[in-house]
């Protein structure tokens, strides 16, 4: 059974990466209830090359590499659509700038998930898991950057995450969708990630970082793809309606 799906892009990082898988492979306790989904460009041919030395690195991984045309749409593109190809039980939204620091991470938050879903007729639900990457405001509750996901949550929502930001901000409109139901499971008593980026300040931005901001700041200027606008027009539903569905369930296990 694979408990765990780690969805990972990467692009011109073989540093990182390295430093991400060996930091699956060394904290991890039950390497057989793991998938790790790699995804690289079509037009990126050095990618996928450091891809395959990993396989062969820690064959005890279950590292799969996904070939794909590139796009400016990380969480609809990336994310959303290698999410679509796992296996897993629980979905994480990964990064190839991360590495994990607490050891038996997969038994600590499996077993709290476990305990949570005992609880819950929905299972609509979404890990949060402590990383070190700073709020980008000081008002600002802290949210799950890295979320892990139900598979509960791509059949109610349609989606992984929500397609329409780019890349920054979605992680923030998950907290707010989903947190006024209860729906967030927070795994905040350790610190599980790293978050090796100009964010948390071990590293300065290079031509990935970048591009995202970029993109970020060209597309928010479109309403269609603007994290304002969609907390504002679109979570509120979003928290209705699955507010509803989970009382729909509950009375009737009354």
């Amino acid at each position: 059974m694979i408990k765990y799906s780690l969805i990972i892009p990467t692009r011109d990082r073989p540093v990182l990466f390295h430093r991400a898988m060996e930091s699956i492979y060394t904290h991890t306790t039950h390497k057989n209830d793991i998938e790790i989904l790699v995804i690289c460009d079509t037009c990126d041919p050095q990618s996928p090359l450091y891809v395959e030395d990993a396989q062969k690195k820690w064959p005890s991984l279950n590292i799969r590499l996904l070939l794909r045309e590139r796009s400016e749409f990380s969480n609809r593109d990336y994310y959303n659509w290698a999410a679509d190809q796992s296996v897993g039980e629980l979905v994480w939204i990964f990064a190839d700038d991360l590495e994990i620091v607490k050891y038996n991470w997969d038994e600590v938050i499996w077993e709290g998930y476990q305990a949570a879903k005992r609880n819950r007729m929905d299972n609509v639900l979404c890990l949060s898991i402590k990383d070190n990457t700073p709020v980008p405001r000081h008002d600002m509750p802290k949210f799950p950057c890295f979320p892990m996901f139900t598979r509960e949550c791509r059949a109610f929502f349609g989606w992984w995450l929500h397609p329409a930001p780019p890349n920054w901000g979605v992680d923030y409109i998950c907290y707010q969708i989903m947190n006024p139901s209860g729906s967030i499971i927070a795994f905040h008593q350790d610190n599980f990630l790293n978050h090796i980026s100009y964010h948390t300040h071990q590293c300065k931005e290079d031509a990935t970082s970048l591009r995202i901001g970029s993109i970020f700041n060209r597309l928010k200027m479109i309403p269609k793809f603007n994290t304002d606008r969609i907390l504002g027009e679109e979570v509120p539903d979003l928290q209705k309606r699955l507010a509803e569905h989970i009382n729909y369930l509950n009375k009737g296990a009354k």
